[in-house]
């Protein structure tokens, strides 16, 4: 049985300098919509955190409402901690792909705005593939660039042990419909950093409720250690969380228990800024690591008193 979630509505990547993190995206092409930002620390049990404040932007493509958000958050109570994963392969959220029409003119504009170029451009699947080209954010977060129409953020890149296990997961349990078959792909060394091309078997999964997939992907060369797999802590610098939107938050509490997977806290309240709504907020870690979220909105005021 899968959760009632009707969409997925953001992915998370915590930064160290707000500010210029969002300018660097603004360099892509997003543009801040929603800033999110409580008026003051409230308890924190939901991140697996004892108290929780921090300072967010949500910044939208061309696809608006109807793709994907990218929250961009600051930690302040705790303040950020450590580093982007160092690896390939780690298990875990890897990236997030972005399509825009003016690769050049973007490359060129996240590079002034402190952007690392890791590998590219290259003709992605083949000479017969868009150019793509491989970024690393002010914080070290990769991000895929590659040519297409608009300005979109396409998909998220999961890195799993075992990527069949996580594609019935985000199948059965998240409500994900998977696209084609589980293939076997070789990755061009120059694109990620490498000495030599690696291997992968890899899967797609569509978002029913939006224009946004979920990519999970198996890296045999070089091969996942399993035991790179751990939850990081909600304050960890780099992409920590994916978001399903749901109207019933403790329904979907029951699915995801059902599968086996064990919240930080049971479905909480969270203020997410006092002229905004309140939450119910359930996080958990999936089969790989990564943390999910199922977020309902509620009539309730967010103003924390």
């Amino acid at each position: 049985m899968a959760i009632g979630g009707n969409r997925i509505y953001h992915v998370n990547s915590n930064c160290t300098d707000l500010g210029r993190a969002v300018e660097l995206y603004e360099a892509l092409g997003l543009r801040r919509v929603t800033h999110t930002v409580p008026s003051r620390p409230q308890p924190g049990d939901a991140f697996g955190l004892p108290e929780v404040c921090w300072d967010a932007w949500m910044l939208h493509s061309d696809d608006e409402m109807e793709g994907l958000s990218l929250d961009l958050l600051q930690w302040t109570t705790p303040p950020p901690t450590g580093t982007a994963p160092p690896t390939v392969g780690q298990p875990g959220l890897n990236r997030v792909c972005i399509s825009t029409p003016d690769l050049d003119g973007v490359l060129a504009a996240a590079v002034a705005a402190g952007a690392t170029v890791v590998g590219g451009p290259v003709h992605g699947h083949g000479d017969s593939g868009p150019r793509t080209v491989m970024i690393h954010d002010l914080d070290g977060v990769s991000v895929q660039l590659f040519e297409g129409e608009t300005t979109s953020i396409a998909q998220v890149i999961v890195n799993c042990v075992d990527v069949d296990a996580s594609l019935a997961y985000y199948r059965d349990v998240m409500g994900l419909v998977p696209v084609g078959e589980v293939r076997e792909m070789a990755q061009p060394a120059e694109l990620h950093g490498l000495a030599v091309d690696g291997l992968v078997r890899t899967a797609r999964l569509s978002d029913s409720g939006s224009r946004f997939s979920v990519t999970l992907v198996q890296w045999l060369e070089p091969a996942v250690d399993p035991a790179w797999v751990r939850v990081r802590a909600a304050n960890e610098v780099g992409l920590f969380r994916m978001a399903w939107a749901t109207d019933d938050c403790t329904r979907d509490e029951g699915v995801v228990r059902a599968a086996g997977s064990v919240p930080f806290a049971p479905t909480a309240t969270l203020s997410v800024g006092d002229d905004l709504p309140l939450l119910e907020v359930l996080f958990w870690p999936g089969p790989d690591g990564e943390c999910l979220e199922l977020i309902q909105l509620t009539d309730r005021s967010g103003r924390l008193s």
